[in-house]
């Protein structure tokens, strides 16, 4: 079944959007050792995924434009939300 790109992107948004009460409430309610392992598997997570797209658009220079690619782009936008809310949760953190 072929997705089209902007659509996988689009959801990967989407879905950020609808997780990210629940994602900022459970770590909020993380002590500051625990979020700040939580930040740095993100950060670990993103750093993958990443990777992983810079190393498909020098392989494929269209990528972007490549509706099989659509997951990976989409992956990469959602580990990119979910590792800047965790780091927006640390830095308001006071202690």
């Amino acid at each position: 079944m072929a997705v089209e790109f902007e659509s996988l992107q689009f959801a990967a948004m989407e879905l950020a959007d609808d997780i990210s009460s629940h994602d900022k409430a459970g770590l909020q309610a993380l002590s500051t050792a625990h979020l700040r392992e939580q930040s740095d598997a993100r950060d670990e997570l993103y750093d993958y995924v990443d990777g992983l797209w810079e190393k498909t658009k020098t392989t494929v220079p269209d990528a972007g434009a490549r509706d099989e690619y659509a997951g990976l782009a989409g992956l990469r936008d959602l580990a990119s939300i979910l590792r800047d809310t965790a780091h927006e949760i640390l830095d308001g953190r006071d202690d």
